[in-house]
């Protein structure tokens, strides 16, 4: 059954696969404007399939699935037939669960499910710098940053027709480059296993890691947050460039959060100053931070609802 038949059969489950050791479920009506009913989170340490996952749920909400339009969100890349669950041992298909809902599932990764919240507008979007709205009323290219548990990235396009496409990338997984010599000692250290050192391994650096001593020994524990807040400003502006966000760049997560306090966006901003190409585009694009309640859940449903039509418009 396609997703187009299955329009308005049923509520929707929307499923959150992207953390350590549990699955978050919720449910929705379909709408254009969906809200999340009934959250549920499921331990499934010692669940040996994600079958078993979805059966445990079904037995303890009394529910049946089949029939069900799902979209699930997962940390890492959901391309391909065969994905593998980057947080768990599991790998599923999408032929395994169109079989198991009777219905095609909708595979989004956990930034793009971020990305596609924004859709709602009901998040609390605070600007950090440069000026400007977040809005999808006109025509634009977004670029969406997350810091939390990894690093993630997603692109938003708003076509003229006021139609909205989320674009995913791995851009966390990118070489890093030192633009400093602190930065070259903190790659160095990073490097001496022999694996390729990302942005996101620099930008996941708690401030008391050992590896500040060994590194950069001068870098007292109180400049350390300054430090990475600069990492973070270069990486946003490396994205803006890349992806061509030029109407700006959404922040997103609970640690992105954490490094950009009052006392760190100096050093956030400064790499918005620095002389390089396309300077005037880049010195002129807003930053804003985006908090959202059940970001990934309501992204998913999001998702679903870009796509949904009542009965009687598809008849017509």
């Amino acid at each position: 059954m396609t997703f187009a038949s299955a329009q308005g059969a049923s509520s929707w489950l929307l499923v959150e696969a992207s953390s350590q050791g549990v699955l978050r479920f919720a449910t929705a009506e379909p709408s254009s404007r969906p809200r999340l009913t009934d959250i549920y989170e499921l331990d499934i340490s010692g669940v040996p399939t994600f079958t078993d996952a979805l059966q445990s749920y079904e037995r303890e909400k009394g529910i049946r699935l089949r029939g069900m339009q799902c979209a699930m969100a997962i940390a890492g890349a959901s391309s391909g037939e065969a994905i593998s669950l980057v947080r768990s041992r599991w790998t599923i298909s999408r032929g395994g669960l169109a079989a198991f809902f009777g219905t095609e599932p909708v595979i989004l990764n956990d930034v793009a499910a971020r990305a596609w919240a924004t859709r709602s507008q009901t998040g609390m979007v605070e600007l950090l710098r440069g000026s400007g709205t977040l809005s999808f009323d006109r025509p634009a290219r977004y670029g969406m940053i997350m810091v939390e548990e990894g690093v993630g990235a997603a692109i938003v396009d708003v076509g003229r027709d006021g139609s909205v496409q989320v674009l995913e990338t791995e851009a966390g997984h990118m070489d890093f480059a030192p633009a400093s010599d602190r930065e070259d000692a903190l790659l160095k250290a990073l490097r001496s296993g022999g694996a390729a050192v990302s942005w996101e391994r620099l930008l996941m650096l708690d401030r008391l890691d050992p590896l500040w001593s060994t590194a950069c020994p001068d870098a007292v524990e109180a400049e350390r947050p300054r430090i990475l807040a600069a990492m973070l400003g270069r990486f946003t502006v490396n994205l803006m460039h890349s992806f061509g966000a030029w109407q700006g760049i959404m922040l997103t997560g609970s640690r992105a959060s954490r490094m950009i306090q009052a006392d760190t966006r100096l050093q956030f901003s400064s790499s918005f100053s620095t002389r390089r190409n396309f300077s005037r585009l880049i010195g002129a694009a807003p930053v804003w931070r985006v908090d959202q309640h059940e970001a990934v859940l309501s992204g998913a449903a999001e998702r679903l609802a870009h796509e949904w039509r009542p009965k009687s418009s598809a008849a017509a």
